[in-house]
């Protein structure tokens, strides 16, 4: 067996005292938003896992989501405002903004759900939405999502969007008009409809929030506090930025003030008007 030299061995436990050579350290997750509203069971699941609460930083390269009764809304820094219903979960994919907060990018993969999503200051290529069977261009867009595993649905309403699935495009032109996804099997069929029955429910989150305003409210102690609330149809009670209740859940089938119909999964969107060729199917929600 080769002798290690003494200077070897002093190095080695030189290098060893001094924590040895230099490691990268973890970098700080960069946030790039504020969860306005939470209520009740609303988490981040990867990397880590914990409870969000209103106030927290939202960071890229999270997934979110909601349990049943629950919900949520989050601002992002160039005032992106986008909001999850019950069962819901969807990937921050990608945030980056720079010191203007007009300039940059926002990618976001939908999973499951129900979803509103209202784009903010940025132009409107800086937008991508994905879903598993999907994918949209949005122009200045408000669009609600119902994602479920082998149907999706996706209603204009304000702005424009083109969705495209299966090597079609649909243009989306009017408030109410209503793009259909559906798998069967290998092949993926999109439909446009004039209107749809299925609506966002609200829960009065709605309402366009800016990031300064969030900040403002959460520095100025202005948002009240909650997060609990009634069953079935109550709005339960608790605090709210701009009138917001923070407060209240959801009963299954109920549109009006008590929530939305529930089960909703998977779908595919990414904007670059003119739409890409749709992504094979998969089931998977991240």
């Amino acid at each position: 067996m080769p002798k290690i030299s003494n200077s070897f061995f002093l190095f080695s436990l030189f290098a060893a005292l001094c924590g040895g050579p230099s490691r990268p350290a973890f970098a700080a997750a960069e946030q790039i938003g504020i969860a306005v509203v939470v209520r009740n069971n609303v988490s981040k699941v990867e990397p880590v896992t914990a409870k969000i609460v209103q106030g927290d930083d939202i960071t890229r390269d999270e997934v979110v989501q909601t349990l049943a009764d629950s919900n949520a809304k989050f601002v992002l820094k160039d005032s992106t405002n986008l909001m999850l219903g019950p069962n819901s979960r969807l990937k921050l994919d990608r945030a980056v903004f720079s010191g203007d907060q007009n300039l940059g990018e926002v990618a976001l993969k939908l999973g499951v759900g129900t979803f509103r999503f209202v784009t903010g200051n940025m132009a409107k290529e800086s937008y991508k939405i994905t879903t598993p069977i999907a994918t949209m261009g949005v122009r200045g867009t408000t669009l609600e999502f119902w994602i479920k595993v082998a149907e999706n649905t996706v209603v204009l309403k304000d702005g424009q969007s083109t969705v495209c699935a299966g090597g079609r495009c649909v243009e989306l032109t009017k408030p109410g008009d209503t793009a259909v996804v559906k798998a069967n099997g290998a092949r993926i069929d999109i439909e446009l409809q004039p209107s749809s029955t299925f609506s966002f429910a609200c829960q009065g989150m709605c309402g366009m929030t800016t990031f300064a305003q969030a900040q403002n409210s959460f520095n100025t102690g202005s948002l009240g506090g909650g997060a609990g609330g009634g069953g079935g149809t109550s709005a339960g009670g608790g605090g709210g930025l701009n009138g917001i209740s923070a407060g209240g859940s959801f009963s299954a089938l109920d549109q009006g003030t008590g929530g939305t119909a529930n089960g909703a999964t998977g779908l595919l969107l990414s904007p670059g008007v003119g739409g890409a060729a749709a992504a094979p199917v998969s089931v998977s929600a991240f």
